[in-house]
């Protein structure tokens, strides 16, 4: 079998948990033995070619819609496989496989077909008003990328979702989540074409978690900084725990929460920036619990699979597939989004009884071993895969 996997991104050098799900599915497939050809096409983040790029991205992009069918003619795949398709590599680069007569397979990752901005976030917190609708009221509100864009985002949706190109052409569309999947059944998307697949995680070495617990100390938040990953939690967290809080990642909010804790003196918070997958979980199962306060509908955050595979609880927002997660696993507590007094009384729950939080954190471990990992998830994909390639064959 040969695959061609298609993903969109900026030329930002950060890596998103998009990224670590690709690495992971082309480095297991590769094991199968299946031929991966992965085709990575980026935008400009800046200056009057990004602007170009990313309005005929909307709309139509000849340049994608030719990189595509490039690529297919060059390699030839049994199926293409898209990741994040809107908003800048817009419906062109699907419709250029479906004409190449190419099975088609996306991979649902957040909201784009459905919200303008992607993230179901709005005026800092989370917001799903546009689901079930093509998006005209985020036009008005400016969603995202101001109105100019998000008109052109608007009317993309409406063509290809209302008139069914979207669905005649992909044959399958692999949601990340139960929540992701409700999302876009409730958006039109056709029920019986929507599998979900969750994002496989690999358990590198079985933890010790008699040993480490009783070296475990405090808090740990990994991720992006910003006010739609919680950043306004974790400043309440800061400001009333007295235990030791570890901060991975880098993002807008970063500069203001150190600012904060110079201005307060606070000695108990160190920032670690970015680190890479093995340094960063060194971190968290040395903590107690991992906060994951996103305001907005994550997915299926990739932070809460690695905190859980090294037997950590997690205390987390009550928001996108986190809920689908912490009561599958039993791993961690669920939080009102909006409550940062409950987010503390969760944490303190945990760094009060460690008892309670190994037994919890052992459940996710459990969980991540038996259900979320990479082998079984990438074996579903394989048979997607096979169920997808012999339908488009029977059909011709």
């Amino acid at each position: 079998m040969k695959v061609l996997i298609i993903q969109s991104r900026s030329n930002s050098n950060l890596v998103s948990g998009e990224d670590v799900v690709i690495n992971n599915d082309i480095e297991f497939l590769e094991k199968a033995g299946i031929q991966v050809f992965y085709k990575q096409i980026k935008i400009p983040v800046s200056g009057w070619g990004s602007i170009i790029k990313k309005i005929c991205g909307v709309i139509w992009s000849p340049y994608n819609y030719k990189i595509v069918k490039s690529a297919i003619h060059t390699h030839k795949p049994d199926i293409v496989h898209f990741h994040t398709v809107v908003p800048y590599l817009s419906f062109s680069a699907i419709a250029a496989s479906y004409i190449m007569g190419s099975p088609i397979v996306q991979t649902l990752h957040n909201g784009r077909w459905l919200c303008l901005e992607g993230g179901y976030f709005r005026n800092n917190t989370f917001c799903d008003d546009c689901v079930g609708t093509y998006g005209w009221l985020g036009v008005k509100r400016g969603c995202g990328h101001g109105q100019l864009i998000s008109f052109f985002l608007f009317l993309n949706n409406f063509i290809v979702r209302k008139f069914g190109f979207l669905f005649k052409f992909v044959s399958c569309f692999i949601a990340v989540s139960e929540f992701t999947r409700e999302q876009h059944i409730r958006s039109s998307f056709p029920e019986k074409k929507i599998i979900v697949r969750n994002n496989g995680f690999n358990v590198s070495s079985e933890p010790d978690l008699d040993k480490s617990w009783i070296r475990r100390d405090g808090v740990v938040y990994a991720g992006r900084l910003s006010v739609a990953k919680g950043s306004r939690v974790l400043e309440y967290l800061i400001k009333n725990l007295d235990c030791k809080i570890s901060i991975i990642g880098n993002g807008p909010e970063l500069n203001s929460l150190k600012q904060m804790c110079i201005d307060n003196k606070f000695d108990h918070v160190n920032f670690f920036g970015r680190l890479d997958n093995n340094e960063a979980l060194n971190i968290i199962k040395k903590a107690v619990v991992t906060v994951v306060p996103s305001q907005c509908g994550d997915s299926y955050p990739t932070i809460a699979l690695e905190s859980l595979s090294v037997g950590t609880p997690i205390v987390s927002s009550n928001l996108g597939g986190l809920p689908d997660l912490i009561n599958s696993s039993l791993g961690g507590k669920l939080v009102d989004y909006e409550n940062d007094n409950a987010f503390l009384k969760a944490v303190e729950y945990f760094l009060d009884d460690k008892e309670i939080a190994k037994k919890i954190g052992n459940n996710g471990l459990k969980y991540i071993k038996e259900n979320v990992n990479s082998l079984k998830q990438n074996k579903e994909l394989i048979k997607i895969y096979n169920d997808v390639i012999n339908n488009h064959r029977f059909k011709k």
